[in-house]
């Protein structure tokens, strides 16, 4: 269980994907890794899928497409986004990591909102 921490500690790469690839990698051990799904609200940008990548993590289920979450955050300066499916970052790779969305999830949208307008 990770959270986003951009805001709290002023690190722009404090993703909460990125925050638990790296704590996990402390954690676990490549072997145990490569059977772990990573569960997340959003598809993981190219900067999360690298970390989740290097990490071993074997799987991959998010709820929002990047394009759906760019509708919420809109063209935002403060955000800006890559329109880089995380299928095409982890095809790049010389392992495989098993990807599942966009997922029909209640409320998935509902935890951004709010979140990227205040960030400025």
């Amino acid at each position: 269980d990770a959270g986003n921490t951009v805001g709290t500690e002023g690190d722009c790469t404090g993703h909460a994907e990125t925050n638990l690839a790296g704590a996990a990698s402390k954690a676990y051990d490549r072997d145990f890794l490569r059977t772990c799904t990573l569960y997340t609200s959003a598809e993981p940008c190219a900067m999360c899928a690298g970390a989740i990548y290097w990490s071993g993590i074997g799987r991959v289920v998010y709820a929002l497409s990047e394009t759906e979450l760019k509708r919420l955050t809109g063209d935002d300066p403060e955000n800006p986004t890559l329109d880089l499916p995380c299928r095409e970052v982890f095809a790049r790779g010389q392992r495989d990591v098993a990807v599942e969305g966009p997922e029909n999830v209640p409320g998935a949208a509902e935890v951004h909102e709010g979140f990227w307008r205040p960030v400025r």
